[in-house]
């Protein structure tokens, strides 16, 4: 089962993001994020959080129409986003997708990285899609779509980072390790519609970016 997370971050380009979306069997929204479904031709099936950046009317329009909607204090240790993919995953999800997870608070967007090794620590495949950002990550291997000429920045998400071998890309990595503070894979290149990351060890993210 595919879910999708709507947070209350940003989308980027709306009518685009909207235009690479797939089919989703279930749809969790969490607090502010309510303010993307209309635009996104989402309706939710839950909708979670503290509630204290949402807009009351719209979270009342859509309590009218039976979504059910479960209430959490403001001071709680998991993020809101959090709490709608435990959702998610609860329900049986086997593939999670985040939108709105990126955005000005810059915490909040890493955060949302980190939920991302914590679902795919649990065998979930997971990502982040934003109308210029798609973010993935993984401590085995990446197998990553996009156009010829397209940016993949490949970026260690802890020390102890290692690349065993690349195929796809512009600049090849082969057993190469990757600084926690050099960005060295930043900016590679497809070469092809499909690229191949196999990671010697440690996690490391992916980000395939459009300007």
């Amino acid at each position: 089962m595919r879910a999708v997370v709507v947070s209350n971050g940003e989308l980027g380009e709306t009518k685009k993001l909207k235009s690479m979306l797939p089919d989703f069997d279930l749809v969790v929204c969490c607090d502010g994020g309510i303010r993307h479904l209309e635009s996104l031709g989402l309706f939710p099936d839950l909708i979670v959080g503290d509630f204290d950046s949402v807009d009351p009317a719209l979270l009342d329009t859509y309590q009218k129409k039976g979504v059910t909607i479960r209430t959490f204090p403001i001071e709680k240790n998991e993020t809101d986003t959090e709490l709608a993919v435990q959702a998610a995953v609860e329900s049986g999800a086997e593939q999670v997708v985040l939108l709105g997870a990126l955005g000005s608070r810059w915490d909040h967007s890493y955060a949302n990285i980190m939920v991302l090794v914590r679902l795919m620590k649990s065998g979930i495949d997971a990502a982040i899609l934003h109308s210029h950002n798609r973010i993935v990550v993984s401590d085995d291997t990446l197998c990553i779509e996009g156009c010829p000429g397209q940016l993949v920045s490949l970026l260690p998400l802890g020390e102890n980072v290692a690349v065993h071998s690349t195929t796809g890309l512009k600049y090849p990595i082969s057993d190469q390790k990757l600084p926690l503070d050099t960005p060295y894979g930043i900016s590679n290149i497809m070469l092809q519609s499909k690229a191949k990351i196999q990671i010697k060890s440690g996690w490391l993210m992916a980000i395939i970016a459009e300007d």
